[in-house]
């Protein structure tokens, strides 16, 4: 019997559409009108890829405040941008 050997194959991924300039200006907008805490957890996590633990640390909060933090914002820019979808 002969064992043949499977490969995954990489998905394959659609290219992303280039965002408009109305769904990035909708988005600085939503995120500059946010509180000043909420936006440096969240460059922190997104744009400096600290996890919730060390910005935690780094803050001197609670994980569970980073956390809030992180899913205010995401509820805002799901907010700003839901009627360009």
């Amino acid at each position: 019997m002969r064992w043949t050997i499977w490969r995954r194959r990489e998905p394959r991924r659609r290219p992303l559409a280039a965002p408009s300039d109305a769904r990035i200006a909708r988005a600085e907008v939503a995120i500059a009108g946010l509180p000043e805490l909420t936006r440096e957890v969240f460059f922190m996590h997104r744009f400096e890829d600290l996890s919730y633990e060390r910005i935690a640390r780094r803050l001197d909060i609670d994980v569970k405040e980073v956390e809030g933090h992180i899913a205010a914002t995401l509820i805002a820019l799901r907010r700003a941008l839901k009627d360009l979808d």
